[in-house]
């Protein structure tokens, strides 16, 4: 495993140094599934750690606490959002590891997974992005970025 040193030291001569951190780089760990990533706050489990001991609340919540309550378009809402975060997290590891090929592999398939969720989402209820602002193809010239309401504004209601 590599490490990183990252130091400090004083201004003139003779002064010491203020302060030296030692980290270990990230290397690749195989992801959490989506729904326990959100609820992780990391797509990777190497870099989930416990602060505090406290009471175990099952990971799938997202999942088992009222999935039977949701409506189809609040399901649709979790899983762009689900898969939103994993991209989001993945960037940031592929930021430092860039030639990874898991790393890669997975971001093109999440990629892909948000695309078709975003379009899909865009079909039934009304665009969230401006990627999905366009109906059909990308050549479209139909644009439904007002068709909404959109979900800050009580769509999810």
């Amino acid at each position: 495993m590599k490490e990183s040193t990252v130091s400090g030291s004083g201004q003139g001569s003779g002064q010491g140094v203020l302060a030296m951190a030692s980290f270990p780089m990230q290397e690749w760990c195989e992801p959490y599934d989506l729904d326990t990533a959100l609820y992780q706050g990391t797509v990777f489990p190497c870099l989930s750690k416990s602060f505090f001991a406290a009471e175990d609340v099952p990971c799938s919540f997202l999942k088992n606490a009222a999935a039977d309550k949701l409506s189809d378009r609040e399901r649709a809402m979790n899983e762009i959002s689900m898969v939103g975060f994993a991209v989001n997290d993945l960037t940031l590891y592929l930021d430092t590891h860039p030639d990874c090929q898991q790393g890669i592999s997975l971001m093109k398939k999440l990629l892909h997974r948000r695309y078709e969720g975003l379009a899909e989402y865009a079909a039934k209820y009304n665009p969230l992005t401006q990627l999905s602002i366009v109906t059909g193809t990308p050549d479209s010239t139909k644009f439904e970025w007002d068709e909404g309401p959109m979900p800050w504004e009580g769509g999810l209601i």
